[in-house]
């Protein structure tokens, strides 16, 4: 889906690229000849006595060829936009200073790609996107902003425009001559930025990789996997196989939270999205991370407990005393505990703390001065909120 500044952009040259289907804006000095020009001779070569004619040839030049050239002239801008936004603080302004700085490299205003042969130069503050089209006729673009560089490329300039601005960041153009190297960059493009999500608990940015088809609501995602919940600690993996028949493919990687298996994916306009259910997929994981987290929780609620204790020399304490002693626990009264937070009781003998997990899980220990710590576990919070009730459902 283009973004509105895609759609912004893509509208800004859209008279411009009919006109430039016709003058041919790309790598090289003419699009009538799709070739590369040796250097003239010198005027010192020429003046040369028995100096014969020298003609000026060219020669084709292989669409793989060109497309090299167009990603390094766009390299070779954004090494010199970079500097200037060292320089300045923001990527505007910056044509003149950058065009000095790029090797040789023509730089134009993005409204001028279609009436200048160039790279296409547009800022907006700290925000950047160059486009370049390459005589092979793919468009290439590069589009910065924050600590992110992200690659795009397309048929058409709104096909890359909108590849650069999908929210999706891929580290390079992959083989833009291959029919399946640029989608094959974008799968990859996409593993990355699912195992970041889950890394960073990024519950919306990670139903949005998903094709809506086979999607289920983000709302009911985000009932199975609570907001800021790391689902893996680490974003790499291995691609192990990766297969592209037209606007659908497949992949095989190796990560840490996912099971090793080929994902099915598929284009959504001109994005790939993973066609596979999420709250399948991700939903047994945030299981699994609720319910350890949960036994965590109650093992700090525990430390809280026996510190009140010390003090105390009993378990007849309100609450809030173990949020005085921890304030990072969050408590509540028995009828209304939840994941993430805890219940406590307590007599001069003993005291009972509950809390929650995944969707039907519920945890609970007993302390006492007459025996070792009791654990419980049930399926609702009525197996559990007394003392006998969770020594009832003990585990250990």
């Amino acid at each position: 889906m283009e973004s509105s500044r895609a759609v912004a952009a893509s509208g800004a040259v859209a008279a411009l690229l009919a006109a430039c289907l016709l003058a041919a804006c790309g790598s090289g000095p003419d699009a009538t000849e799709t070739g590369l020009t040796r250097p003239p001779l010198t005027p010192a070569q020429v003046a040369l006595p028995g100096a014969t004619t020298t003609t000026v040839t060219t020669g084709p030049v292989d669409p793989q060829t060109a497309d090299r050239l167009a990603q390094t002239e766009l390299r070779s801008v954004l090494s010199a936009a970079q500097e200037w936004y060292t320089e300045s603080g923001t990527y505007d302004d910056g044509l003149g200073w950058v065009s000095g700085l790029a090797d040789g490299v023509a730089v134009v205003q993005l409204e001028e790609a279609a009436g200048r042969d160039g790279v296409a130069y547009d800022a907006h503050g700290q925000r950047l996107t160059l486009h370049r089209r390459s005589t092979s006729g793919t468009w290439f673009c590069i589009d910065v902003q924050a600590d992110a560089i992200d690659h795009g490329h397309g048929e058409s300039f709104q096909d890359s425009l909108a590849s650069c601005t999908d929210g999706l960041v891929v580290g390079g153009w992959g083989d833009s001559i291959s029919p399946t190297g640029p989608d094959e960059a974008a799968i990859r493009g996409l593993i990355r930025a699912l195992l970041e999500a889950l890394e960073t608990g990024s519950v919306e940015t990670a139903h949005d990789l998903f094709l809506d088809e086979s999607a289920c609501p983000s709302t009911e995602l985000a009932s199975r996997w609570p907001k800021g919940m790391a689902l893996t600690d680490s974003s790499d993996y291995e691609l192990l196989d990766i297969s592209v028949d037209g606007d659908s493919a497949s992949a095989s990687f190796s990560s840490q939270p996912l099971p090793e298996s080929a994902w099915p994916f598929a284009k959504q306009d001109v994005s790939w999205r993973l066609a596979v259910d999420p709250c399948d997929l991700l939903g047994p994981l945030a299981i699994e991370q609720m319910d350890a987290a949960a036994r965590t929780l109650l093992e700090q609620g525990l430390f809280a407990v026996r510190s009140a204790f010390v003090v105390r020399s009993d378990f007849a304490f309100a609450a809030s005393v173990l949020g005085d002693s921890d304030p990072s626990l969050t408590l509540v009264p028995s009828a209304e505990v939840a994941y993430g937070t805890l219940s406590y009781t307590g007599t001069t003998g003993t005291g009972l703390l509950v809390t929650a997990g995944s969707a039907g899980r519920f945890y609970c220990a007993v302390e006492s001065l007459s025996a070792a710590t009791v654990y419980g576990e049930g399926t609702a919070l009525s197996d559990l909120d007394t003392l006998a009730r969770c020594r009832a459902h003990k585990t250990r």
